[in-house]
């Protein structure tokens, strides 16, 4: 038994998971043939379609309301363009009907960061939840990262250390993975010299966190040192900020693409320039107009079939069996210039959010990355106060008192694909 192995079950055994099958299950099927292996994506489209009938509430209602019960238990692949799409919007809305009723064991939700249209939350079992993990396991593997190397995540969610209990589930989790956060709070040169002070102390072999936030750390009054992995997601990817961080770090910059709602979807894999989508976890669709569609497979408590995700791609072949796609300038977040303080959006974001109610966001900016105004959406006027002094309690400023409650026609949209912008910069 090699250490790999060792190191996967001795972390099942003690954070009572299943993960070490399912990366072998995930292994074994990439190395089939590519005929084999969409039968095998056919099998669990049909098996994901026909749970979803016979026991979610909001299937079995779309299903019959338009007449496509058919599809659902007698699946075919050239059918799956007839069912409805599905997007925030019904997570919001038909919320209690997507859960699987009779389901009793623990449920944890994971919560969308905001980024293409407000946070929504997804639930998730244990098994799904492992199915999430083997699958980032089996991509970083590829690399040669494995649980015996150091793992440091760039946090901004403060949620996480809020109770104790919480605290220590967190902490038993990232002992049993070799995983550590940074909990990221601004981008003053204090605080920058303070986190690549811990990256460097802890021998970092994997580096995960957004770009912005990863290329904030670069510094001029710090000697350079070397992280062999950087991994980013969160947002789009520049490519001056992977040149930039490849140059500080003397790193390997990997991109991928994942949501709250599925996991990891798309990875880059070695000796590719593009993203290979992990067709086993996830199945993807492009429309028209270059919107990534999903349907998660290994979730059988909330299934999302054929989900808008808001995060648009273009379709880049198949290279080694794995459908390529290379991700639209999109969602992203930026440091923002505040009374001499550098802030990451993210961080804003994320304690903008915890406001019970908040829609939508976005900050507005000038050219040079000062702030004008932050626009939230809301039907809830009464959290104004608290969001306010939330941020500027976090923050150490008076940021929040830019927050104003607005209308969605307040916001700025691209002219390209008339979505709308996280960041939009304004000239005054």
């Amino acid at each position: 038994m090699n250490i790999q192995i060792f190191s996967l079950l001795l972390s099942d055994k003690v954070s009572k998971r299943d993960i070490f099958s399912k990366f072998r299950r995930i292994r074994d099927f990439y190395l089939k043939s590519i005929d084999e292996r969409k039968d095998i994506i056919a099998n669990k489209l049909s098996f994901t379609l026909k749970n979803a009938y016979e026991n979610i509430p909001y299937f079995y209602n779309l299903a019959d309301e338009n007449k496509i019960n058919e599809i659902f238990l007698n699946f075919k692949i050239e059918n799956l363009k007839d069912i409805p799409f599905m997007d925030k919007d019904t997570l919001r809305i038909s919320r209690k009907f997507l859960l699987r009723p009779d389901y009793t064991k623990k449920i944890q939700y994971c919560y969308t960061n905001g980024s293409t249209g407000g946070r929504v939350s997804v639930a998730y079992d244990q098994e799904s939840i492992d199915w999430s993990s083997a699958v980032m396991l089996f991509c970083r593997n590829l690399y040669g990262h494995n649980l015996i190397n150091k793992e440091v995540h760039l946090a901004t969610d403060s949620r996480s250390r809020g109770n104790k209990l919480g605290r220590l589930g967190q902490f038993s989790k990232e002992l049993a993975n070799n995983r550590s956060n940074i909990f990221i709070k601004d981008f003053n040169k204090e605080s920058i010299f303070d986190y690549l002070k811990q990256l460097r102390f802890q021998r970092t072999n994997l580096l995960h966190g957004m770009p912005s936030q990863i290329n904030g750390l670069i510094s001029d009054s710090v000697d350079k040192f070397k992280i062999p992995l950087i991994e980013t997601s969160g947002e789009f990817l520049r490519e001056e900020q992977r040149f930039n961080i490849e140059e500080f770090f003397s790193a390997r910059v990997i991109d991928r693409y994942g949501l709250a709602e599925s996991g990891i979807v798309a990875y880059q894999m070695p000796k590719q320039e593009n993203l290979s989508v992990i067709d086993f976890h996830t199945f993807v669709e492009v429309d028209d107009s270059g919107e990534i569609i999903i349907t998660n497979l290994n979730n059988h408590i909330m299934p999302l079939i054929r989900y808008k995700t808001g995060d648009f791609c273009e379709r880049r072949g198949v290279v080694g069996g794995f459908e390529q796609i290379k991700m639209k300038s999109g969602r992203e977040h930026t440091l923002i210039n505040f009374e001499g303080n550098k802030l990451n959006t993210a961080t804003i974001e994320d304690l903008i959010f915890q406001s019970d109610g908040v829609k939508d966001l976005q900050f507005q900016i000038t050219h040079d990355k000062k702030i004008v105004k932050i626009l939230i959406e809301t039907d809830n006027l009464e959290i104004l106060d608290k969001t306010k002094q939330r941020v500027n309690q976090y923050t150490k400023t008076n940021i929040g008192d830019s927050i104003k409650i607005s209308k969605k026609s307040d916001f700025k949209f691209s002219g390209t694909q008339s979505k709308q912008l996280r960041v939009a910069i304004f000239d005054s």
